[in-house]
């Protein structure tokens, strides 16, 4: 049973994922939160008694307030979501699986790992720039790379692990941030 749990200070502001048997702990054992959504289909049974686990925590007194973000982490996922699946010279779309990173100023020339340097593209492409300048091949981009934006200051654990994607439904009424993928 790999279910998470999210969890929000006494504000109800989302501060962490934590794996259900720690919700389960925080709201039966040590009775410091309590469960706001749980999963309909997830039940643990005692001797006594049957729980659901919840999928949605919030703690009693904790003033956790974490540190904010509105900046989206640079990782594959997210410059696969920025460039929208697509290579950025030809417009083809490439799988998250199946696409690798290009720098527009090459590595060999000084160019970074960063959202300002780094774009999805086709192996076709890749294979045709190589380390290459753009000058210096026929190739052109659809956009320029840029860092994404999130329209609201999010918490950076929480940004940090899930980025934009809310893999459980019953968190979308708790995480509040939108991604900018425009320039």
């Amino acid at each position: 049973m790999a279910n998470e749990t999210l969890m929000l200070n006494k504000y109800s502001v989302p501060i962490e994922i934590v794996d259900w048997q720690r919700a389960m702990s925080l709201c039966y054992g040590l009775e410091i939160a309590i469960p706001l959504k749980e999963y309909k289909d997830k039940i643990i049974r005692t001797p006594n008694k049957e729980y659901l686990i919840p999928s949605v925590i919030q703690l009693i007194e904790s003033d956790n307030n974490p540190k904010y973000t509105k900046v989206l982490p640079f990782n594959r996922k997210n410059v696969y979501l920025r460039d929208r699946g697509k290579c950025v010279y030809c417009n083809k779309d490439v799988s998250l699986s199946n696409f690798t990173f290009d720098h527009v100023i090459p590595q060999c020339d000084g160019g970074k790992t960063n959202w300002e340097n780094v774009v999805v593209s086709c192996m076709k492409c890749n294979s045709k720039k190589g380390s290459k300048q753009l000058s210096k091949c026929s190739l052109k981009l659809k956009h320029k790379p840029y860092i994404p934006k999130l329209d609201k200051a999010a918490p950076v654990s929480l940004v940090t692990k899930i980025g934009i994607e809310i893999s459980e439904e019953s968190w979308e009424d708790y995480i509040y941030w939108n991604v900018i993928l425009m320039d």
